[in-house]
């Protein structure tokens, strides 16, 4: 059996789609623990009217997403975890597929599959990953860090799941920290264990607006100081077999947190983290766009980042 976790905070809008995704399942072996993490809309009691003895809801004080998921794995009755955010959704097959990849490779210590994004205009792209020819459905991967800097996140958070072994193996979801808990945690599963992935996209990723107005409500700030970056160069420290790509990895995530802050126009915090991703890495085209929109104005550039967002397809 596999126990879905749900965590709910102010997604009313959009939790009687996740929770009817899982309840169309082929596979009808499952539990589901909704955790509602101090909502102010009635997201809860929309989840307790699907009246079905396999969901159970819990309420607690707001506390963040990477506690609300720690709580519904305390919670949780069984040994593999899937993770569903509430604002996303799996296709009838999610669980099926997550399921043949874990009788596949039962020893791996994270499953993915890939999935589908959804930009604001219904239009779902399936996510990149490494084709090689020759290869099957199900497979291990080779190298998750470069793999990620290649063909950016092909596994996110409602796509994947973990034994629940491994999921305390490396401590849970951290918490206090406002975005990257999953970057994170996926990161530190990479190393300690083999990663296992389907090419059969079962879930949707329900993409941030794009538009600059509506965009705005949608930014968070990168926290500093910086615990994401500081954990992954412990990573690298303890992980000699994928120093490389460790390497090129925590040059990936300083050039996001570069572009969140050059989002935010905080352009002086934008800079240092695009000289720390350089450092580790080396100078990309990339990083040249992103000094070239630093010195546009601030109008020009939110028009120019949100035209770059619809062009690649995802945040």
């Amino acid at each position: 059996m596999i126990t879905v976790v749900i965590p709910l905070y102010n997604k009313a809008s959009s939790i009687n789609r996740a929770v009817a995704s899982v309840l169309t399942q082929t596979i009808f072996d499952w539990e589901m623990v909704v955790v509602d993490d101090g909502s102010n809309d009635n997201g809860a009691e929309l989840v307790e009217a699907f009246n079905d003895s396999r969901i159970r809801l819990f309420k607690q004080a707001n506390a963040g997403v990477a506690a609300a998921r720690n709580k519904g794995v305390e919670l949780a009755k069984n040994d593999f975890l899937a993770f569903l955010d509430a604002d996303d959704y799996w296709a009838p097959t999610h669980l099926e597929n997550l399921q043949l990849l874990i009788m596949q490779y039962p020893r791996a210590a994270l499953y993915g599959t890939a999935y589908f994004r959804v930009g604001g205009d219904g239009i779902a792209k399936k996510s990149e990953y490494r084709n090689r020819t020759g290869d099957q459905d199900q497979l291990l991967i080779t190298d998750y860090f470069a793999d990620v800097v290649e063909f950016g996140h092909f596994v996110f958070t409602s796509s994947v799941a973990i034994k629940r072994s491994w999921f305390m193996l490396v401590g849970g979801f951290p918490l206090g920290i406002k975005s990257g808990e999953d970057t994170l945690t996926f990161a530190r599963l990479a190393c300690a264990g083999e990663v296992a992935f389907s090419k059969l996209a079962t879930s949707y990723y329900m993409l941030p607006p794009v538009a600059i107005g509506e965009r705005q409500n949608y930014l968070r700030r990168p926290q500093c100081p910086d615990y994401v970056g500081i954990e992954l160069i412990k990573l690298l420290e303890k992980t000699p077999r994928y120093k490389s790509s460790l390497r090129r990895y925590l040059a990936h995530w300083y050039r996001i947190r570069a572009m969140m802050f050059l989002e935010l126009n905080e352009r002086l915090y934008s800079f240092p983290e695009l000289w720390k991703a350089i450092r580790f890495d080396r100078i990309t085209l990339k990083d040249i766009l992103c000094c070239f929109l630093l010195v546009l104005p601030l109008a020009i550039r939110r028009r120019a980042l949100a035209r770059i967002r619809k062009l690649r397809g995802r945040v």
